[in-house]
């Protein structure tokens, strides 16, 4: 019984492993995503948190648009 269990909660932890990167496969997901590894990178170049900040959420915004306006054929 101990075995089921811990697989069940195994296989509920893969179930929701698989919906986050379903969720970075999405626009969303991906400018998100964006924004948060351009946060530090930007900030060790010497701007302050807040210009940090609104650069890497600019870049962020940017790539989202560009990604929901793409043609989809």
């Amino acid at each position: 019984m101990t075995l089921l269990s811990q697989f069940i909660k195994l296989l509920e932890w893969v179930e929701s492993t698989q919906e986050f990167f379903h969720f970075l496969s999405q626009p969303t997901g991906i400018s998100t995503l964006a924004a948060l590894l351009l946060y530090c990178p930007i900030q060790l170049l010497g701007c302050d948190s807040l210009s940090a900040a609104t650069l890497s959420c600019t870049v962020a915004m940017t790539l989202f648009c560009l990604l929901e306006e793409r043609p989809k054929f």
